[in-house]
Parts: structure tokens; C-alpha cells; sequence
């Protein structure tokens, strides 16, 4: 699928845990020649064993033929045999965007998010669902489940308001506009078995660590 070509198409269950795995951190990546967007599952070496990682591949990909989208989203693993997209362990979809520069793309995907704010709670929830199946972390030290998103307040603000008109209550880490570190949008430790409960994952990997973190709460 082209950048252009998920401008177009239909909102459904599918693309919305695409869109939440592509918009909390944009990423571009230019592979075989091609320039591609990136939403990708990630996890530290050592945290995800490769039987997790298939059976939430092949969630996906069953996600993504149930709304036909099979054939239009390209997914990979993060170490794929043609090329690297990332070192950590994990899988990647892939957005074509070959001559659209960045502006315009980050312009489409948050109109495509705009458009799940308006959408029922099936399409938020996948969406939610996405983002914090791809780059979420359990903070040990205050026990958040902690999302690491870009530093643009505006995108940030639309997945927070998707997020909380779910009864998903959050807190809002933004740091000083040179710090190393990503921002990051958290669930409440009162509020993590409510997420785990109603909006789930569809990785095995990052319920483990949830349900495992509710023992410590």
C-alpha cells in the first residue's frame, strides 16, 4: 500500500491498529531503493521469545485479511533476510512513500486519525490497541504502562483524546524540547487492568508483562 493509497481507503478495524502502530513515532526507512513509512511491533532482545512473536504476526495478518487488507499492507519481520528495518526483535508494516515528502504524510495520517476520533468504539479501540501493542513499555519504577510518542503536541492531544474516550485514564510525560528521550503518553496503574480487560492486545508478549506488573500493583 501507497501513502496515497491508504489516503483513500475505507476506515475499518484493520487499518486502524495499522495507523496505531505508525502514528505514535513517525519512522521512515529507505529499503531496496524504496521509501518507506514504518509501524512497527518492537521489543528489546531478550523480553519477546519467537513463538510470541508469531502467534501476534499471525494475529495481525488475520486481522488485516478479515478487512482485506492482506494484500495491501505489507509486513515483515524486523530482520527480515533482504534487509534490517530495526535491530530489535519484532515485525514491521510498510508504507510506500516514494516521492511524498514528510509534511504530507504526516498530514494524511493524522486525517486518517482525525477520522477514527469520529468513529465507533470498535475502530478507537483497534486503534488504541495498536498503539500500545507496537512501542509500549511497563515503567517498574511508578508501574505506567508508558507509550513513547513523537514530541508534537497536536498528534499527541488526538491520541489522547481517542485514548481517554475510552475510560482509559492517562498521564502525560512531555519533557523539555531537547531532551533525549521521547515523550510518552501512560496508563494509570488504577486503570491498567481495566485496559487489559477492555481494549486487550493482541500480543501475548505485552500481556504477560501486564498481567505479571497487576501482581506488583
Amino acid at each position: 500500500m501507497t501513502i496515497l493509497e491508504l489516503e483513500q481507503a475505507s476506515m475499518n478495524p484493520g487499518l486502524a491498529y495499522a495507523l496505531g502502530l505508525i502514528y505514535p513515532l513517525y519512522k521512515e526507512k529507505v529499503l531496496n531503493g524504496c521509501e518507506y513509512i514504518l509501524g512497527s511491533v518492537n521489543h528489546n532482545s531478550g523480553k519477546v521469545s519467537q513463538s510470541q512473536l508469531a502467534d501476534h504476526y499471525k494475529a495481525v495478518f488475520e486481522l488485516f485479511a478479515k478487512n482485506n487488507l492482506s494484500t495491501a499492507l505489507t509486513l515483515k519481520t524486523n530482520k527480515c533476510p533482504e534487509y534490517t528495518i530495526t535491530a530489535k526483535e519484532g515485525f514491521t508494516i510498510l508504507i510506500d512513500k516514494t516521492n511524498v515528502d514528510k509534511e504530507q504524510c504526516l498530514d494524511i495520517l493524522t486525517k486518517k486519525v482525525k477520522d477514527i476520533s469520529i468513529s465507533d468504539k470498535t475502530i478507537k479501540t483497534e486503534f488504541v490497541k495498536g498503539c500500545f501493542d507496537g512501542r509500549s513499555s511497563f515503567d517498574t519504577t511508578y508501574h505506567f504502562l508508558a507509550l513513547d510518542v513523537d514530541r508534537n503536541y497536536e498528534r499527541q492531544d488526538l491520541i489522547i483524546e481517542i485514548t481517554q474516550s475510552l475510560q482509559i485514564e492517562l498521564n502525560v510525560n512531555r519533557r523539555e524540547i531537547n531532551h533525549a528521550k521521547n515523550d510518552q503518553i501512560r496508563i494509570k496503574p488504577t486503570n491498567i487492568l481495566y485496559y487489559i480487560t477492555n481494549i486487550g492486545t493482541y500480543s501475548s508478549c505485552r500481556k504477560q508483562i501486564i498481567e505479571k506488573a497487576l501482581h506488583t500493583l
